[in-house]
């Protein structure tokens, strides 16, 4: 292994971690696995070993077994630091594809209690509302998420569709009304 300013650099997990990044779900499959014969306590590969076990279904479900070797992964690994989010994000992130939202909502939270920052969690938040028809609660997060990363407005781009749904824009876009209206008459909520 290299040194990388001042740290180890792990390039068998980078690699690992670009195949998964790519699509390649069964070549990091293999590549973490041994990363984990080699290095049993390395929880970036439990947690990235458990994304990939996810991403290889081609439909997730609960019962398949790469479904509960994942969330046992994702368990152990959120044992192992108990102050680290991303165990907890990832799992909102695969009961989400699995279709248990009020599950992923859950972790999703549990994550933001130990990293208040974090919009990409309120993202899956908001998407999961609208999944659930709570407009209102889509629409709060979707606007949390934008103010913590203004570069996400592009991912939320179905925000004027929810509010139309929500009642706050009629269907040309125009402001009916907004929850936010006492905050600041004058902003423009369509745009978040």
């Amino acid at each position: 292994m290299e040194r990388f300013f001042g740290r180890q650099k792990d390039r068998e997990y980078q690699e690992a971690a670009r195949n998964l990044a790519d699509g390649k779900p069964e070549a990091a499959i293999r590549q973490l696995r041994e990363i984990l014969e080699e290095k049993p306590k390395h929880v970036n590969a439990m947690v990235s070993l458990a994304v990939a076990l996810i991403q290889v279904q081609e439909k997730p479900k609960k019962e398949a077994p790469e479904t509960v070797e994942a969330l046992k992964l994702l368990d152990k690994a959120a044992e192992m630091k108990p102050k680290d989010p991303v165990p907890l994000f990832n799992k909102g992130v695969c009961y989400r594809d699995l279709g248990l939202h009020e599950q992923s909502l859950e972790y999703f939270e549990a994550a933001l209690k130990l990293e208040k920052k974090q919009p990409l969690a309120l993202v899956h938040m908001a998407e999961v509302n609208v999944e659930l028809e709570r407009w209102e609660e889509a629409i709060r997060l979707a606007r949390l998420a934008l103010i913590q990363d203004p570069g996400l407005e592009e991912a939320l781009a179905w925000v004027p569709a929810v509010m139309v749904k929500a009642g706050y824009l009629d269907e040309e876009g125009n402001i009916i009304h907004t929850p936010w209206e006492d905050e600041d008459p004058g902003a423009d909520w369509t745009r978040v």
